[in-house]
């Protein structure tokens, strides 16, 4: 039971991540069909179009990359909790001599 907890636990950020990414495709996509007619109107070349793709690009990469981030903060969480804990005990015993 517990491995299938874990296992679903792992899906999680999966599903998430895949739902941003799919959204931010979305978007550029958007962005790439209002670029289209800009681009032959103010005559820019490829720059907004290039533009919209890097973005998208970007905000994907920080998407999927922020695995290593959530892992940091759970482990600086962590030893905060630790180190309330050893400063009360050492409060108490302060207190109690």
């Amino acid at each position: 039971m517990s491995k299938q907890l874990q296992e679903d636990s792992e899906k999680l950020p999966k599903t998430g991540r895949v739902a941003a990414t799919s959204v931010i495709w979305g978007v550029s996509a958007g962005m790439l069909a209002i670029c289209i007619p800009l681009v032959i109107v103010t005559k820019t070349g490829a720059i907004l179009p290039l533009t919209a793709i890097i973005g998208a690009a970007v905000a994907t990469f920080a998407v999927w990359s922020g695995e290593n981030q959530n892992s940091q903060i759970k482990q600086l969480e962590e030893r905060v909790a630790l180190l309330e804990t050893i400063v009360t005990t050492e409060d108490l015993e302060k207190i109690s001599k």
